[in-house]
């Protein structure tokens, strides 16, 4: 992309050109702005020491300089930036604006490292402007940035310091490769940023591959600027010149500048980690699990038992296509050919609904998006949606999830036409959109999770929830970019919901090669990644309860997918659905929720049999049991927490389908009260508290679960019983982790005792064949 580079003089604007430039994007201008009558500004947004010396960048690098002054001043401090009268980001917009009427630009680069405040307002501005935020060196890992600096040829000296350790006699004028010992000592000892992003220092570059002509020091004065008796604060002024380089043919990148591959090399975090609890690589992961398989065949004491290492294979394989991804090989058994099946006659019955607690959560099921054309679809779907939340005096900026089933993954364009025209303000909710096997008159259904502050409240212990949303749009090597109408992440008190994420090079926004096992593995990076972010506690394990869904071309991923996820987190609990189809062809695509103090969760596996049923259940809950989530399954035969995914022969496909379909909605009823008393473990007595509000999905095997209509019958026989008020989703789906599971259910709660504000329940709308 055509590339304008804001640059201050630092070391990390200068590097991150070299990022760019490796990444096969072009500079083509250099954009700067400048204090009014001042040599050093206390800007939030910008490093204004050294300005003198910019006009020399665009004589060493042979491009054009943008300049514009500082008028404005930090007026919106908050978290989320809305454009401001008289505020300094409005001096960049008007920048920008400049530049691209005069060169056409497609992308800013910029140096940030780990500034939420910068980013979000760089964002803004790009945003506005139709622009790409470049930022190659976003949560990069500060030791190993700073190494690579020195390494690949950036020459800057310290021309500010302001830090405890830090002094401006000691330590203006070092250059990075002297003064970096010294900064990894004061980090060790006071937490210093050695890349000098929490403020402590400013650097001037004199120097890097990028440029034809070096700067030379002909002056330095230093002025203090405060003289404080424990952290002072100074800076240099400078008077340069230019000397051209020697021997200089072509600009050429050194070898230490990495590509967007480069990063996802082994999927270690080792190398980007900014906190310190870092998550070990597929090496070490795969290393401890073959320890462990040596260890249990040691400790085997029955002679009967034989120890079957193909079980496993799939720790050790290195594949390259989704047909080898898995350790079973379904064509072994039999598999039912769903393009035989006639589901496109089923109906989809609407079962739209809305349940609330006073803690201001609302879970919102069941919206049918009815109609042929996608479009339209969608629009229905969105009014729906927008009516149920005005039920409740919300709206759409109260949504923090969304979650879209829709009927043909490339019609996408048209659903997300219709679906940014309604979600077009800033810090979207996250969302996940998969292709699932619906009939021609729906174009899709839709659930989502939305949160009202509540300001009034009845306990000691229910404070306002602050929401906090990650919707980092500009392109790095940390994890993929949102750029579209949804984000990241968004946390509410203690609970974090992530948007779908399927495995995109973070620097390329392109699919990663080497089939579903590395997509699976990349997926969960970037899914630890974006938790890490929004809290510092975060991490994969404290995910609760995740979704994984698998493509119909990859479903050979699904037991690769439940062992990866099971290494890495501490006992969360999984759904898995076959979908006809995924973003960009992705083999699988990782949702999950997550809680901040996830180590004060319990784990239980149990189960039971309803007639000829079998159902298995896993489920968490904290200690205080204020949160509980469970994953539900329903087979007809096998274990139904194992992943078979093919029948022994094609009778047992057919005796299977056959009991399937047959399940009765008192036997369906039964079922889900089981599984709902197993959520709430207290739930209210019948005349004592209102029904507990409920997030309740039922995926279900397409061409052999019962009939939908009888599935939201049995919802609401077991809702009764229960005094619960679930909020479902039915989702039809090609296939589930199981061959002989044919329902798959999950829930969640918020909390164990609950007042419900407000229910609006809509009558179930039959269709006719």
């Amino acid at each position: 992309m055509r590339t304008v580079a804001l640059i201050s003089g630092g070391k990390d604007s200068c590097y991150n050109m070299m990022q760019c430039i490796g990444a096969g994007h072009e500079i083509v201008a250099l954009a700067n702005l400048q204090p009014v009558l001042k040599d050093e500004l206390d800007s939030y947004m910008y490093q204004t020491v050294g300005h003198q010396g910019i006009d020399l960048y665009a004589d060493a690098m042979g491009l054009p300089l943008y300049r514009e002054m500082i008028i404005g001043v930090a007026m919106d401090q908050g978290k989320n930036y809305n454009p401001s009268d008289n505020d300094e980001v409005e001096d960049l917009y008007r920048l920008l604006a400049r530049i691209k009427d005069d060169m056409d630009i497609e992308a800013v680069a910029v140096g940030a490292i780990l500034s939420d405040y910068q980013r979000i307002r760089v964002e803004n501005v790009c945003r506005r402007l139709g622009l790409v935020s470049l930022a190659y060196l976003w949560r990069r890992n500060q030791k190993e940035l700073l190494q690579e600096m020195i390494s690949s040829g950036v020459e800057a000296i310290i021309i500010k310091v302001a830090a405890l350790g830090l002094d401006p006699h000691l330590h203006l004028g070092l250059t990075l490769r002297e003064i970096q010992p010294h900064l990894l000592v004061m980090q060790e000892k006071y937490g210093l940023n050695v890349c000098g992003e929490g403020g402590e220092y400013e650097t001037f570059t004199l120097d890097c591959p990028l440029f034809r002509k070096r700067l030379v020091i002909d002056e330095k004065e230093l002025v203090i600027h405060s003289n404080d008796p424990v952290a002072p604060v100074g800076y240099l002024n400078l008077k340069l010149h230019l000397e051209p380089k020697e021997n200089l043919d072509e600009i050429k990148l050194p070898p230490t500048i990495k590509t967007a591959l480069d990063f996802v090399g082994d999927l270690s975090d080792t190398v980007f980690s900014d906190i310190s609890d870092i998550e070990l690589s597929e090496t070490e992961l795969e290393s401890i699990e073959l320890l462990e398989k040596e260890e249990k065949k040691k400790q085997e004491l029955n002679p009967l038992l034989i120890y079957n290492d193909k079980s496993d294979v799939s720790a050790s394989l290195d594949v390259t296509d989704c047909q080898n991804d898995s350790a079973e090989s379904i064509e072994d058994g039999y598999n039912y050919d769903e393009t035989h099946n006639q589901f496109s006659k089923q109906p989809i019955v609407d079962h739209r609904s809305i349940y609330g607690n006073r803690h201001g959560w609302y879970f919102i099921g069941g919206i049918v998006g009815e109609g042929v054309d996608t479009g339209l679809a969608t629009e229905d779907a969105m009014k729906k949606l927008i009516t149920l939340l005005g039920s409740v005096d919300m709206s759409l900026p109260d949504v923090c999830c969304v979650n879209i089933y829709m009927r043909d993954m490339e019609k996408y364009s048209a659903l997300n036409d219709v679906y940014v025209s309604h979600f077009c303000f800033a810090n979207p909710p996250t969302r996940v959109c998969v292709q699932c096997p619906l009939p021609d008159d729906v174009g899709l259904i839709l659930d989502a999770v939305a949160h009202k502050p509540i300001v009034e409240v009845q306990d000691a212990d229910c404070q306002p929830k602050e929401r906090v949303t990650m919707h980092v749009q500009g392109i790095s090597h940390w994890a993929p970019a949102n750029i579209g109408p949804y984000s990241q992440a968004i946390k509410v008190g203690e609970v974090i919901g992530t948007c779908g994420q399927i495995a995109l090079v973070p620097g390329s926004m392109r699919l990663v090669a080497g089939g579903a096992r590395k997509q699976c593995a990349l997926a969960l990076r970037s899914l630890t990644r974006v938790l890490r972010a929004v809290h510092p506690r975060a991490h994969i394990r404290s995910v609760v309860q995740s979704v994984c869904y698998v493509s119909a071309e990859c479903r050979r991923a699904v037991g690769e997918a439940r062992r990866q996820l099971e290494r890495r987190t501490a006992g969360a609990i999984v759904q898995v659905a076959v979908v006809s189809g995924l973003p960009r062809s992705a083999a699988l695509e990782w949702h999950a929720w997550a809680h901040t103090d996830n180590n004060r969760f319990d784990y239980e596996e149990t189960g039971c049999s309803v007639g000829e049923y079998k159902v298995a259940i896993t489920r968490r809950w904290n200690y205080e049991n204020t949160v509980s989530a469970f994953v539900c399954y329903v087979a007809t035969g096998s274990s139904p927490s194992t992943c078979q995914l093919s029948f022994p022969s094609e009778d047992a496909c057919h005796s299977h389908r056959d009991l399937a379909a047959q399940m009765s909605r008192e036997d369906l009823a039964a079922v889900l009260e089981y599984a709902l008393r197993k959520l709430l473990r207290d739930p209210p007595g019948v005349d004592e508290q209102p029904p507990v509000a409920v997030k309740m999905r039922v995926f279900y095997q397409v061409w052999s679960a019962p009939p939908v209509e009888r599935i939201l019958q049995a919802a609401e026989d077991a809702r009764l019983r229960v005094k619960a008020a679930p909020a479902l989703t039915a989702v039809p789906v090609l296939a589930l982790h199981n061959a002989f599971t044919f329902l798959s259910i999950s829930g969640l709660r918020s909390r164990s005792r609950e007042t419900r504000i407000q229910m609006l329940y809509c009558q179930f709308i039959k269709y006719t064949c």
